[in-house]
């Protein structure tokens, strides 16, 4: 018995484990490698940026190549030891095929500790330090966007930057529009198609005021300075300060405090108290809408209609702060869930590919782990954005693909037990 320190179960675990390793290293290179062309085409990282954010990105790639390679690593082995035969002498020698599994179980319950220790506060510390490195200097961060792009907009951001080149710091024939901004049926202010601001300099630079620490409610600025003014067609001259910088709003994304609200930067172990302060906004919004709707029979027509408005805009931020609450309900099962595939890989893995009878990494990877990886993940994001969108109970949508990877394990183990 492997338990006792059974020399079969001993040789196997060592297999699943170089193979595990072997896999591992080379798809996180692989996946690594397509995440920092991504992160540094969406943010326009510097080379210097773009080498400093490679090793605070590998803890994110883990818990995605952590339970593929599992799989792998289960399927080539048990895929060579039926392919040597070695399947029908333990059989033969009266070794019940349950004992096999056991180095598997071993493995995906290592790799699933390993993976949820990393989701539970390693990924979230280091998109935190990721995002600080990336935004601590959020002008350099505007230019290499600019200088990509040439342009830039972002969200609701009313202002869109143009601009024909960038030389070192210098926007070269910069155009600055602002959006115009109407108020939707929800209370909220969107921008149109149309702009009612717009200005022309040969040349500017750019300047981002932030906040001291001690100023929490001041808002980080952009300054837009041009060495002069002009109409948007190029011709018309302002009449006074025309070479005054523009400050504008820096956008959300450069925002701290957008940052530590996103989901992945949370550590686990804090999300429950932020999912109780979604609640209790909630509940709060909605006993104000159901104050201001006792109140609409009771006010003349004129104040009726303001009072509809603003019970719009009320119920328009609840249905906001119940789609942040869902995101973060959705974090905090996804870690487990995302861990616990890696014990469905493993024990998946044998049957698999003990039925493949496959010996070579390619026939492996063919046969049994593209096909696996196909319907996994499918069902996983599936489960997850029907949760998310409030159709389904977010618990039963994230662990679908768990309960059906291991009801799938069960069979085909108790199928080939009885071959």
């Amino acid at each position: 018995m492997f338990l006792t320190g059974g020399l079969l179960n001993r040789v196997i675990f060592w297999e699943l484990v170089r193979v595990f390793a072997l896999a591992l290293t080379g798809l996180t290179g692989l996946f690594l490698i397509g995440l920092v062309v991504q992160q540094a085409n969406n943010l326009g990282l510097s080379m210097l940026q773009t080498l400093e954010a490679i090793p605070l990105l590998i803890p994110y790639t883990l818990p995605y190549t952590i339970p593929a390679t599992t799989l792998f690593a289960s399927c080539v082995v048990y895929g060579r030891v039926a392919h040597d035969n070695e399947a029908v002498a333990m059989k033969a020698a009266g070794v019940n095929l349950h004992t096999v599994l056991r180095p598997a179980i071993l493995l995906g319950v290592l790799s699933m500790a390993a993976t949820f220790a990393l989701a539970h506060s390693v990924i979230p510390r280091s998109q935190s330090a990721l995002q600080r490195m990336i935004l601590k200097d959020p002008e350099e961060l505007l230019y290499n966007l600019l200088k990509r792009d040439r342009t830039f907009k972002a969200g609701n951001f009313p202002y869109v930057i143009h601009v024909k080149d960038v030389i070192g710091r210098r926007l070269i024939d910069v155009v600055l529009k602002r959006k115009q901004m109407k108020v939707d049926a929800n209370g909220r202010e969107t921008p149109t198609g149309e702009y009612d601001f717009v200005v022309r300099a040969r040349e500017a630079r750019l300047r981002v005021v932030l906040p001291d620490a001690d100023q929490p409610g001041v808002q980080p600025m952009l300054f837009i300075e041009p060495d002069r003014w002009v109409g948007g067609d190029g011709s018309t001259q302002f009449s006074a300060d025309t070479n005054r910088p523009i400050g504008v709003p820096l956008p959300d994304m450069f925002s701290p405090k957008e940052m530590r609200n996103r989901p992945a930067n949370v550590v686990w172990s804090d999300l429950p108290g932020r999912i109780q302060e979604f609640h209790e906004i909630i509940a709060q919004l909605n006993g104000d809408i159901a104050k201001f709707e006792e109140m609409l029979p009771r006010v003349d027509a004129e104040a009726r209609v303001r009072l509809q408005a603003h019970v719009r805009s009320l119920q328009f931020h609840t249905q906001e702060q119940r789609r942040l609450m869902r995101n973060l309900e959705n974090e905090y099962y996804m870690r487990p869930a995302l861990a616990i595939g890696c014990l469905v890989f493993a024990v998946v893995g044998c049957p698999v590919g003990i039925r493949a009878n496959r010996a070579d990494y390619l026939s492996t990877f063919v046969v049994c782990f593209l096909p696996a990886m196909a319907v996994y993940y499918p069902i996983l994001l599936a489960g997850s954005n029907l949760g998310r969108d409030g159709k389904v109970p977010i618990p039963l949508g994230v662990f679908a693909a768990d309960a059906l990877g291991l009801l799938l394990s069960i069979v085909l183990t108790w199928k080939l037990i009885r071959r």
